[in-house]
């Protein structure tokens, strides 16, 4: 068998690196927890928050790993805008890194695999209604091969027995399901559609101050939460047209971001508390992992209670897995 012209890259990150380079420490590494395994560990940003084959395409003179080059090439091209928003805590006056962090934003919030899952989740069941669809009754189904004979879309000669498609389809509708393609292809379509609804928002720069601990991040980092409120993870939080609904984004362990529907854009500087605060309900949004420059960062408990530590968050009752 010949050789590929070339390696197919197969570990495909639904978190960029260059995106989880704002959250790294001494040596490059990110600290993180993983809540499903009870263990820390760390980390450079090119061995966490990636899948195998996430971006694959499966198409007739198209290299499987092509989607995966290009965002790689997007990524590359925003990256210039997210460090130097992350360097001067500001957009710049030109609106191009306002831009690129949105792009990012958006990014994130439709291509990971909690919506990727929930969204087969719900192609697959549509598919499954339309098949069997026809078999609610004999007369649904002729009309079905009627419609297919004037299209000239049902084979010359064909049988329609009504028993016997209704038999093969109830026995093999449980192996129907969504293809990964149509998944990046709805992916793709709704990146646009989603761009506008995070660029409409008004995004308030925060700071963290020295003593705060700093911001984390996590394998599902663009969050929904109601002003003034912790979330701790609702996963199926309000639309993001609510505008009572703030989104927040942290873009580094120094610089955060909080997108709302009213207000101007300004910048704000946090102290622990007010880091713990956003922590809570960043870290309440995780698939299963957490990933912040060290393990001094805090986190709001809930009420009566001191704040958390990174250092000690594998024996707080209230780390949850929260896996699609």
């Amino acid at each position: 068998m010949p050789k590929p012209s070339r390696e197919i890259a197969r570990k495909h990150h639904y978190v960029p690196e260059m995106y989880l380079s704002g959250f790294v420490g001494r040596k490059g590494r990110c600290f993180g927890v993983d809540a499903k395994e009870r263990r820390p560990f760390k980390s450079r940003p090119k061995g966490i928050a990636a899948q195998r084959d996430f971006n694959l395409i499966e198409a007739p003179g198209i290299p499987p790993d092509a989607l995966e080059k290009e965002l790689s090439k997007l990524e590359s091209v925003l990256a210039p805008g997210i460090k130097r928003v992350r360097e001067t805590a500001s957009f710049g006056t030109d609106g191009k890194d306002r831009e690129d962090v949105i792009n990012l934003i958006t990014l994130l919030a439709v291509r990971n695999p909690r919506t990727r899952n929930d969204m087969q989740r719900i192609y697959t069941e549509m598919f499954r209604a339309m098949l069997a669809a026809p078999f609610e009754d004999k007369a649904k189904w002729e009309a079905v091969v009627e419609a297919m004979k004037a299209a000239g879309k049902w084979p010359k000669d064909e049988p329609s027995d009504f028993e016997g498609y209704k038999e093969f389809v109830e026995n093999n509708l449980d192996k129907v399901k969504a293809h990964q393609n149509f998944s990046l292809e709805m992916e793709l379509e709704a990146l646009e559609t989603l761009y506008w609804y995070f660029d409409a928002r008004k995004w308030r720069i925060l700071k963290a101050k020295e003593d705060s601990g700093g911001f984390v991040t996590t394998d599902h980092p663009v969050c929904i939460r109601s002003p003034g409120s912790l979330n701790y993870g609702a996963q199926f939080a309000p639309g993001l047209g609510l505008s009572d609904r703030d989104v927040l984004f942290p873009l580094s362990s120094k610089v955060a971001l909080v997108g709302r529907m009213e207000g101007g854009e300004d910048i704000v500087e946090l102290d622990d508390k007010g880091v713990a605060d956003f922590n809570a309900t960043v870290m309440g949004y995780a698939i299963k992992q957490i990933y912040a420059a060290d393990d001094q960062y805090r986190y709001t408990r809930p009420a009566g209670k001191p704040l958390g530590k990174g250092c000690t968050l594998l024996q707080d009752s209230n780390l949850k897995v929260r896996e699609s």
